[in-house]
C-alpha cells in the first residue's frame, strides 16, 4: 500500500467526503486487494447491512471522482473499480483460457517505463491494467 490509512482517511475527508461506517468498508475493502470489483460484488462483500445498489455506486462514483478508484469496462461490459496507482501497486491477472478464472499476479512496470511513456506521449497514466493468458493450474492437471 502506497499511503497509511490514516493518511487516506485524511485526505478523503479534506476532499469534502464523509467518512460513514460504509464508506470505510469501502475504502478498506479496496485498499486490502479489492480489485476488478462491480456494484453488486462489494454489496455482497460489505459486512454492514446490505445497502441498496443506488448506495453502493453513489459511494463508488464519490471515490472515483476523488481519485482514489478508476473505472474500467471487462470485456463483458460489466462497469469495474480499482484503486488508483497512488494507493495501491498496479499488479497483473492471469486469466486462464479454459475455465475463465483471473488471478492477481504480482507483475509491476517499472516506474521508468511509466514516466518515459507519459513523457513521450503526453498522457497521465492512473493505472496500468496487464492481463496474461493461457492455463490455470488446475486446468493444466486435467488435461
Amino acid at each position: 500500500m502506497h499511503i497509511r490509512e490514516e493518511e487516506l482517511f485524511g485526505e478523503l475527508r479534506a476532499s469534502g467526503l464523509r467518512m460513514t461506517g460504509f464508506r470505510t468498508q469501502v475504502v478498506r475493502m479496496f485498499l486490502h486487494g479489492g480489485c476488478g470489483l462491480s456494484a453488486r460484488q462489494v454489496r455482497e462483500r460489505v459486512r454492514l447491512k446490505r445497502p441498496h445498489i443506488s448506495t453502493v455506486h453513489r459511494c463508488l462514483v464519490s471515490l472515483e471522482m476523488i481519485g482514489f478508484l478508476r473505472k474500467y469496462r471487462s470485456s463483458g461490459g460489466i462497469l469495474r473499480y480499482r484503486c488508483s496507482r497512488k494507493y495501491y501497486p498496479d499488479h497483473a491477472h492471469f486469466k486462464c483460457d479454459l475455465c475463465g478464472s483471473m488471478t492477481p499476479v504480482q507483475l509491476c512496470l517499472p516506474e521508468a517505463i511509466i514516466s518515459g511513456l507519459q513523457d513521450q506521449n503526453g498522457f497521465r497514466i492512473d493505472g496500468a491494467d496487464i492481463t496474461l493468458e493461457g492455463i490455470c493450474k488446475s486446468c493444466s492437471k486435467n488435461t
